[in-house]
Formats: structure tokens, sequence, C-alpha cells
């Protein structure tokens, strides 16, 4: 299989290698936002009523936070930027099942909340990118009662996406690839051993998870992975232990195919974490302390932004939750970007959404994108 994958890579470098000499690749991380703050409905205890009654309300607030418009904002941060391949967090759909006949998917409470982020973003993209890969991390129905007589299945996906530039050879990794490292499989990419169990309503667990590719770009081969880590509460411990699952299998990736890797994602981890957490007595497997993802990353790989001329902070997260502060509010940088090899120059390494011209209409004083800025840079290497 990896010879396999070598051979394919070298026949593909050759095909693009006219295209350009530089050895220059642009990549970009960007979280979609769903659109609404689930914090309320992930609250542990909460009785059945409530939970859906706040379900209710975060579709409200995805409606309200005009899921149409932001698609065609953020597809316009691609565009203008152009990276060869591009990771995506948060990339939710919606979808609305009449269950009683009486109407209610165009009920207004919850209408407007029923979208495809990733659809949306690649009719607004026409067609200049494509979609290489996915990792499915939420995949749930919930039944909603409207009224006494008036009820709805609503069916919610979140997926990890890595999306290559038209021109840019690209594929997943194959499936066995995938499986040897992986033991918790989920499309093109695999889900964390360890995840947060929520209990009733719901009984389901927080996914989070990566997925990854091969690509050539200016004639060099890469392995691109995408990634979104948990946050650090309630448990900061399941973020460090992801970071840590996440790291390993990029190493062992990247000595098995021999080629540079470069990580993108919302790691929920910045420069200014502790080094380390403690890790409850869950499994002896488990050390009792754990490195937070940034200090793990850090220790194995180059965290691209430091490379980047000037002294920019690269704050990317994050604005209200309904999107309509009216100054940025973004504090910390989480939205990475990393190379196992280190770049010999860092290029246009930058932010994007996070001021008010990336706003949705009426200019300047719409919406903000996503509650994240987009990170892009080009890495340039030898």
């Amino acid at each position: 299989m990896k010879a396999w994958i070598v051979s394919s890579l070298a026949a593909a470098g050759l095909a693009v290698a006219a295209a350009g000499s530089a050895a220059d690749i642009t990549v970009m991380t960007q979280n979609q936002y769903l659109g609404a703050d689930i914090a309320p409905l992930v609250e542990p205890g909460i009785p059945p009523e409530v939970f859906f009654a706040r379900v209710v309300e975060a579709l409200q607030q995805v409606s309200a936070n005009k899921p149409t418009e932001r698609f065609v904002a953020l597809a316009s941060e691609i565009a203008d930027r152009r990276p060869h391949l591009v990771g995506l967090q948060e990339v939710f759909s919606f979808e609305c099942q009449d269950i009683t006949g009486g109407g209610g998917c165009s009920s207004p409470l919850i209408a407007g909340a029923m979208n495809d982020h990733l659809q949306g973003t690649m009719e607004a993209l026409d067609d200049s990118y494509r979609v290489v890969a996915q990792v499915k991390n939420l995949d749930v129905e919930l039944p909603l009662f409207l009224s006494p007589t008036v009820g709805v299945l609503i069916h919610v996906v979140d997926r990890d996406v890595i999306l290559a530039r038209e021109d840019v050879w690209a594929q997943p990794l194959p499936p066995e690839v995938v499986a040897a490292s992986c033991p918790r499989p989920s499309m093109d990419g695999c889900n964390f051993s360890v995840v947060i169990p929520l209990g009733p309503p719901l009984d389901v667990n927080i996914e989070r998870g990566y997925v990854a590719a091969t690509a050539v770009v200016n004639g060099r081969p890469y392995l691109f992975v995408n990634t979104h880590l948990e946050t650090r509460e309630p448990a900061a411990f399941v973020q460090a232990l992801q970071g840590l699952e996440l790291l390993q299998v990029v190493n062992g990736l990247k000595a098995g195919l021999g080629m540079p890797a470069i990580v993108v994602g919302d790691m929920n981890s910045s420069p200014n974490d502790p080094a380390f957490v403690e890790v409850p007595p869950l499994d002896p497997r488990f050390p009792p302390f754990a490195p937070t993802p940034y200090a793990a990353f850090s220790s194995a790989m180059q965290d691209a932004w430091l490379l980047r001329p000037g002294t920019v902070p690269g704050l990317s997260c994050c604005q209200a939750a309904d999107l309509s502060n009216h100054n940025s509010q973004v504090y910390e940088r989480i939205d990475l970007i990393w190379s196992s090899d280190v770049p010999w120059k860092v290029k246009d390494a930058r932010v994007l959404g996070e001021t008010v011209n990336f706003k949705t209409h009426p200019h300047g004083r719409g919406l903000w994108p996503s509650d994240h800025g987009a990170v892009t840079a080009t890495l340039q290497f030898r």
C-alpha cells in the first residue's frame, strides 16, 4: 500500500511539476461555526423538557445567524487567498422531517436553520475547489414538538473536511492505511479514542476527530491533516489525550509514507496554555499528567505562525455566539498550522474574517462570518 501511494504521488508530481517550480504550499484552516452556542445543550442532568426547549432556542439562533450569507462570506475568504489545501471544521448540516403532518418544518421557529454548510460553501466556491476527505463527528436525530400536535425530526451532522483547489492532486488515505492507526474509523477519517459522553436525553458522545489526505503541490508530496480537538472545559485532560493520540498518528503516517506532514485545525489550545494537565485515573494506560495539545505539538512540529515576519499576535477566537458584536473580540490563537519539517520561510501568514470588512452585508455592519477567524499561510521549503 505504501508503494502504491508513493508511486501515485510520483506520477502526480510529474504531472504538476510544470505548473510551478517554487516549493511553496499555501494552506488554510477555517472553523465555519454551526451558528449557535451549544453549551446549554450539554449541561449535565438537565430535564428532557428543558433540553428540547433549548434545542429550539439553538435552532432559532442558527437561523438568526443567516447561514446562507455566512457561506458566501466564508467561501470568499477561501477564494480570495486560493490556498492549495483547506481544513474546515464545524461543517454542520441540519435537515428536517415532518413526523405529524402539521407542517412543522416550515415553522418560522426552525425553518431558517435548515442548511448544509458543506453544500453551501461548495456552491459559493463554484467548482474552484473539491471535497477530498471527510470525518463525521456527530450524527444525531432529535424529535421535537413545536406544539402538542406539530412534531418534526431534526437530523444534525457535524463533519471536518479537507478541500483541494481544482488544480491540486489530492486524495484521502486508503481505508487500509486509516484502519492501521485508527480504532474508530469514520468516513475517510477517524474519531478519537477518548471522548466526552453525554447522558440522557441524547445518550451520545461528543465526538471529535481528524482526517488526512496525501497531496502533491508544486511537485512535492505532503501529508495534510485536519482536526478539531475538544474544548478545554469541562475536561481538559480529554483534549490533551486527543492531542497525544493525533500526534502519535501523524508521526506514524509521516514515517510510513516518507513525506512531510502539515497539520491544521481548531486545536482549542494556545501558546498560553499550561504545559501539562492532570489526568484522572480512568485507565492504567493513561499517564497521571499529559501535555496540553499546544505543548505536545510544539515538541515535535513547527508552529508556522512563529516563523512569520513581524509580531502580529494571530488571534483567531472568538466572536460572540450571535455574531453581532460590533468590534472584533478575538482574544486567543487556537486555529493553528503545524509543519513536521521546518519551512525555510513562512509568507503571507494572516488571520481572515476578524476585521469588520469581512462582515456580511450591509457592508461592515452585518454578521461575522464565523466566531473564528480563518488562518492561512504559505510555507516555502528549499
